[in-house]
């Protein structure tokens, strides 16, 4: 066989592609930088030779000018094809063959997607729905994987869950994707500790199209990391450049980050009142149990309202998770899930 047998045979992420009213379930920003900002965008694209390679001080400009954004020394972070190729890296780096990573289930698939591909020894915890690291799982692993805050779930863990597994020898990987809609995070620690690797992404609050990540650790890490990339080989100059300008997109960044907030909480108080059980959420989505997940998804989805079905993974067999739309999309759920419920 030309292929190795140990590839995955199904889709690590299946997703609707069924037309829809409200599109609200790959946890992407409810708002779009307006037609007026992406023309200012397009002119900056225009001084680009599309038939060059970006260059190593492009890049290297471009994490001087983008790090007091992020607040962070240009020398601890990289910047990568949105925070999957932080995740692939970290295995890179760190896992393989004879080498060992724990994953706490259930969570964002592409990590264990990535332990299998790389051949990582993988030990899988399903947590449930209360999603609570112990420290006690801790033991001699290459990769210890925390998402935080986790998705599907959306709740962060203890601080002090966080720094034992610091304190173990072991990468520790912790995807902040979700900081924008948490505000915590842990790069602090980058100063004090040369194992910690945190993971960002700016597709959760407004980006998702333009695949943009970062990955933020010491500054050997992030030297090794760019080698193992060929950066800047890895991006496109328009990636470069749209962080270069992120002056023209912030203000529209941190919108997209309250109106998610503020609508986060008009869907909390619908749930409430039709006493819904859900998790606190400190993301830009909601998991949340019904009693018939299939029955009450599919109602959805026949009234053009997409949101994601996650009762097939264990420990989530009741819950469906949406994420915060805009206004009207969220409206439109809210009527939606009214009328199912009535129909329970």
């Amino acid at each position: 066989m030309i292929l190795r047998e140990d590839l995955p045979q199904k889709s690590t992420m299946p997703i609707s592609e069924i037309k829809y009213k409200a599109k609200l379930d790959q946890n992407e920003s409810p708002i779009d930088i307006p037609i007026e900002v992406k023309e200012r965008l397009f002119e900056e694209f225009k001084k680009i030779e599309f038939n060059r390679y970006p260059q190593p001080y492009f890049y290297y400009e471009t994490k001087e000018i983008f790090s007091s954004y992020l607040g962070v020394n240009p020398k601890n972070f990289l910047i990568t094809v949105g925070a999957d190729q932080g995740i692939w890296l970290a295995f890179f780096l760190a896992g393989g063959k004879n080498r060992s990573a724990i994953i706490y289930e259930p969570t964002y698939p592409i990590f264990k997607h990535a332990g299998m591909i790389t051949q990582t020894n993988l030990e899988i915890l399903n947590l449930g729905v209360n999603y609570k690291i112990s420290p006690d799982t801790f033991k001699n692993h290459n990769i210890i994987c925390i998402v935080n805050p986790n998705n599907p779930t959306g709740n962060l863990q203890d601080d002090e869950v966080i720094l034992e597994a610091i304190r173990r020898n072991a990468l520790v990987v912790i995807d902040e994707a979700y900081f924008p809609f948490s505000n915590k995070t842990y790069k602090q620690l980058i100063n004090d500790y040369k194992n910690v690797y945190i993971i960002r992404s700016l597709s959760k609050s407004l980006l998702a199209g333009i695949r943009i990540g970062i990955v933020i650790s010491d500054s050997e890490i992030v030297s090794m990391g760019e080698e193992v990339l060929t950066s800047p080989y890895h991006l496109s100059t328009l990636q470069l450049v749209i962080l270069r300008n992120f002056h023209l997109i912030e203000s529209y960044y941190q919108n997209s980050i309250k109106i998610v907030n503020e609508e986060k909480e008009r869907i909390y108080k619908v749930f409430d009142g039709l006493k819904i059980e859900y998790v606190k959420s400190y993301a830009n989505f909601i998991l949340f149990k019904v009693k018939e997940a299939n029955f009450v998804y599919n109602e959805l989805i026949k009234r053009g309202i997409r949101i994601r079905n996650v009762s097939y993974m264990r420990g989530l067999e009741s819950y469906l998770r949406i994420t915060i739309g805009k206004p009207y999309e969220n409206e439109l759920f809210i009527s939606a899930i009214k009328e199912i419920f009535s129909m329970l």
